[in-house]
C-alpha cells in the first residue's frame, strides 16, 4: 500500500469482491477477484466516481488536479482524563442532523476536542482522496463535523425539499388572447387584437395573480410585438385582467359530503393594451400605409424613366434605318458604271432596317411627370437606401438536407419504420443554406421559434418541391429561449440552445409536419371519392390547401486543421434549421383559422377568410371520424394556399401520459370534439355521409364538458 490512496469519502476496502472491469475510459482492463481495485472520487460530490485498476490508480496519482488527505493509522493517543458525553444529547444531535435525509449517510459520532474513547481503535485501511474544492476552514465545531462535511448540509436540504414537496395535484387551463380598450359605449369595452390567441395547460390551480401575469405576457407580448413589428410598444402599461379565483373550481361533492372537491376548469386570461396606445398604433399603420403608397408611386415614376429610355433608344435605331434607306436610294439612281465602285465603298455600312410593324405607344415615350420625376431622382440617387445590415447579417453554411416525405397513412401503419419522420444519413442531399439573419428582415417570432428569409441550393437538385430550383426562397426556422437581463424586465433577448436540445425539438416539430401531411392527404382522398361517387356536385367549392414542402437542415462544424489532443471529437454537428417553402405576402395574407383549443373557426363571420376556416373545421370532423376519434389536425395557420405550423392533437387513451407530438397536443379538444364541434355547410352536404354528433342541453354540456376536462388533466401528456 502507498501512503497516500485514492477513494471517495466514503471508502470500502481497496480489494475487488469479484471479477470486474477497470472504469476508466481508456484502460477496460479486467480486475480479477482479490486484486487491488481502488475507488476514485471526482470534484463534484454530486457525481459517482469509478472503480480503477492499481495502475490508473498510479496514475489519478500524479495527476495535478487530484488532492488526498492520509487516513487516521494506528497511532499511539495520550491517555486523558476528561469525562464523556451524555449518550442522550449524541443521540439527539445524530437524530436531528439526519431526521430529513432521503439517503444513508454513514452515522455520525459526536466527540469533544481531544475527547477519545479508550475502546475506539482506528484499523489500518486506505487513505481518503478529498477534492480540493473540499479544503475550506470548519465553520462549525462541537457537534462531530469537520471539513470533509461542508457539502452535508447543502445536500440534506436538498434532498429535504424532494421528499417533503407535493406535486401539483389540481391544475387549470387558460385561454390567454390579445385585446385592446375601446370606448365606454362598446359592450365589453374589449376588442381582440387580430388572431392572437393561445391555450396553456397544466397550470398550477393555487396561481397567485402576478403568476397569472407572468404567464399572459410570456405567452402573448412575442405575438403582440410581431404583430405591431415596427411600432414601439410601450409594454410597461400592458395590464393582465386577472378573472380566476380558486373557488370557482371548488364544487359540492356528489356523495353529500359538505367538503367541496375541485375540478379543474378552462378560464379566460387576457393582455389588454391601454386605449390611448392602441389609437398611436393606429395612426401609426395610417402614417406607413400612407408612406408605402408614396414609395409605389416613386417605384412606377422611375418604370416609366426606364421605359422612356429603352424608346428613345429605339427611335434613335429607326432614324438611322431611314438614313441608311436613304442613302440607298441614291445609289441606286447613279450611273451603271460607277456601280461596282460605290458597293464596294459601301459593303462595310449598316444593312437597311425594315420599318417597324407596330407604333410603340404614346405613353412610352412622353414627358414624365416634372414633380414625380424630381422625388423620383430624390428617393433614388440616395445612398441611404442600401441596407448595409442585411448584408453583414447575412450567412451562408454547408447542410445536410432531409427532407419530410408525404406518405399516405396506410403505408405508416403497414411499415413501422415509417411510423414517424426520421434522419437517414445515407439519403442525406448535401446543399448550401444561406440565412438572413438581421433583425429589420425577421418574418416572425412565436413562443418558442424564429423565422429568418433564407436561399437554398442543393447538389444534386431534386426532382419536386423544396430544393428542385437553385438559390430557392426558403423561410428558416429555429428554437428558442428568453433570456431577461433582470427578474424585473419585460423585455428579452434570444437565446439558442445547445445542438442536442436544439435539433431534439426541431426533429419534433419535423415529426408534426410529417403527420399532418398524411392526415391532410387522407381527408382530400375521402372527399374526391365522395364527389365522384355522388350524382349531384356539391353546392360550395373545395378549397385546396396544402401544408408547406419542409426539411431538416443540418451544419456541421468544420474540422480543424491544427492537431487535436486525443480522445477530442470533431466534426459535430453544431446548427440545426428547420428549412420551410416560404408563404409568399408576408403578413399581409398570414393568419391563424384554427387553434389548438377549440374545434370551431377562430374567425368570425364577416372576416376574410371565414370560408376556409370553416373547411378546415369540416376537414377536423372527416378526420375524427376516419380515425376513430383517435387524431386530427389543428393549429391551421399560413395562407389560403399554404398552411405551416401545425398541431397533432391525439385522443388521452393514446398518449397514456407520454408526451406526444409536443406541448401544444391538447387531448381534452379531442376529447370534447364531439361537444364543441358545431357543423357547417360543408359537413351538412349528404355526398360526405357525415352524421351529426347528438346535441345536449346547456346545463348538461356545462356538466360533461369540465369532467372531459377533468380527465384530460388526468390522461393527457405532461409537458416537458
Amino acid at each position: 500500500m502507498p501512503e497516500f490512496e485514492l477513494i471517495s469519502q466514503f471508502t470500502e476496502d481497496a480489494f475487488a469482491a469479484e471479477d470486474r472491469v477497470c472504469e476508466r475510459p481508456v484502460c477496460r482492463a479486467r480486475i480479477a477477484k482479490g486484486d487491488p481495485c481502488f475507488y476514485v472520487g471526482t470534484v463534484d460530490p454530486g457525481k459517482p466516481g469509478r472503480y480503477v485498476c492499481g495502475p490508473c490508480h498510479s496514475h489519478y496519482l500524479t495527476m495535478p488536479a487530484t488532492s488526498v488527505r492520509p487516513t487516521g493509522r494506528s497511532v499511539p493517543q495520550p491517555q486523558l482524563s476528561h469525562t464523556f458525553p451524555d449518550p442522550r444529547t449524541i443521540r439527539q444531535t445524530v437524530n436531528a442532523a439526519q431526521r430529513k435525509s432521503t439517503v444513508n449517510p454513514p452515522p455520525v459520532i459526536a466527540f469533544g476536542r481531544g475527547i477519545r474513547p479508550p475502546s475506539m481503535t482506528h484499523s489500518t485501511g486506505p487513505d481518503i482522496a478529498i477534492p480540493s474544492s473540499w479544503g475550506q476552514p470548519s465553520r462549525s465545531s462541537g457537534s462531530g463535523y469537520s471539513v470533509n462535511h461542508v457539502q452535508y448540509g447543502t445536500e440534506r436540504e436538498r434532498w429535504s425539499k424532494l421528499s417533503y414537496a407535493l406535486p401539483p395535484m389540481e391544475t387549470i387551463t387558460l385561454d390567454i388572447s390579445a385585446v385592446h380598450e375601446v370606448g365606454a359605449r362598446r359592450k365589453g369595452h374589449w376588442v381582440a387584437i387580430g388572431n392572437i390567441r393561445e391555450g396553456k395547460k397544466d397550470v398550477d390551480a393555487r396561481i397567485d395573480a402576478p403568476g397569472l401575469m407572468d404567464i399572459a405576457f410570456d405567452t402573448i407580448l412575442p405575438k403582440i410585438l410581431t404583430f405591431g413589428a415596427g411600432f414601439p410598444w410601450r409594454i410597461e402599461e400592458f395590464v393582465a385582467s386577472v378573472p380566476y379565483f380558486i373557488s370557482q373550481c371548488m364544487v359540492p361533492s356528489k356523495k353529500g359530503s359538505k367538503a367541496p372537491t375541485f375540478k379543474t376548469k378552462q378560464f379566460a386570461l387576457m393582455l389588454v393594451v391601454p386605449e390611448a396606445q392602441w389609437n398611436e398604433y393606429e395612426e401609426w399603420v395610417e402614417k406607413a400605409e400612407e408612406i408605402r403608397q408614396v414609395t409605389a408611386r416613386q417605384v412606377q415614376v422611375q418604370h416609366r424613366v426606364e421605359t422612356t429610355e429603352n424608346v428613345s433608344t429605339v427611335l434613335q435605331s429607326a432614324s438611322a434605318s431611314t438614313q441608311n434607306l436613304t442613302s440607298s436610294s441614291a445609289f441606286e439612281s447613279t450611273k451603271r458604271s460607277h456601280r461596282n465602285n460605290l458597293s464596294t465603298t459601301t459593303t462595310s455600312s449598316s444593312l437597311p432596317h425594315k420599318k417597324l410593324a407596330v407604333a410603340p405607344p404614346k405613353a412610352l415615350f412622353s414627358s414624365p411627370d416634372r414633380s414625380d420625376l424630381k422625388e423620383a431622382l430624390r428617393s433614388g440617387g440616395s445612398a441611404t437606401n442600401f441596407d448595409v445590415a442585411q448584408v453583414l447579417g447575412t450567412y451562408t453554411e454547408n447542410v445536410h438536407f432531409y427532407g419530410i416525405p408525404t406518405r399516405p397513412l396506410a403505408d405508416i401503419l403497414k411499415n413501422l419504420n415509417y411510423r414517424s419522420f426520421k434522419v437517414e444519413p445515407a439519403q442525406a442531399i448535401i446543399g448550401q443554406l444561406t440565412v438572413n439573419s438581421s433583425t429589420r428582415s425577421m418574418l416572425g417570432a412565436g413562443g418558442f421559434k424564429t423565422a429568418h428569409p433564407g436561399w437554398l441550393s442543393l447538389t444534386p437538385l431534386v426532382k419536386s418541391g423544396l430544393g428542385s430550383v437553385p438559390g430557392q426562397n426558403v423561410a428558416v426556422k429555429r428554437p428558442f429561449h428568453k433570456v431577461f437581463p433582470s427578474a424585473s424586465s419585460l423585455m428579452y433577448k434570444i437565446g439558442r440552445f445547445s445542438s442536442i436540445d436544439e435539433i431534439a425539438k426541431l426533429g419534433k416539430e419535423a415529426n408534426v409536419l410529417y403527420w399532418a401531411h398524411s392526415l391532410l392527404q387522407l381527408t382530400y382522398a375521402f372527399i374526391d371519392h365522395c364527389i365522384a361517387s355522388s350524382e349531384e356536385p356539391p353546392p360550395f367549392d373545395i378549397p385546396r390547401v396544402r401544408f408547406v414542402d419542409a426539411g431538416l437542415a443540418i451544419s456541421y462544424s468544420q474540422r480543424d486543421s491544427k492537431p487535436t489532443k486525443a480522445g477530442s471529437k470533431t466534426g459535430s454537428s453544431c446548427v440545426g434549421y428547420l428549412v420551410e417553402e416560404l408563404i409568399e405576402g408576408g403578413p399581409d395574407v398570414f393568419m391563424k383559422f384554427i387553434h389548438n383549443m377549440d374545434s370551431n373557426p377562430l374567425l368570425d363571420h364577416d372576416d376574410y377568410g371565414y370560408e376556409v376556416a370553416s373547411f378546415f373545421s369540416f376537414t377536423q370532423h372527416v378526420q375524427y371520424v376516419k380515425t376513430g376519434g383517435l387524431a386530427f389536425i389543428s393549429d391551421y395557420q399560413g395562407s389560403t394556399e399554404l398552411l405551416t405550423d401545425p398541431q397533432i392533437l391525439t385522443d388521452p387513451s393514446v398518449g397514456q401520459g407520454k408526451d406526444l407530438f409536443g406541448e401544444g397536443n391538447m387531448e381534452c379538444t379531442v376529447s370534447m370534439f364531439e361537444k364543441q364541434h358545431k357543423c357547417n355547410e360543408f359537413c351538412e352536404w349528404p355526398g360526405f355521409g357525415l352524421v351529426p354528433f347528438a346535441t345536449t342541453t346547456e346545463d348538461e354540456s356545462t356538466e360533461e364538458t369540465e369532467a372531459g376536462e377533468a380527465g384530460c388533466r388526468e390522461d393527457g401528456p405532461i409537458a416537458s
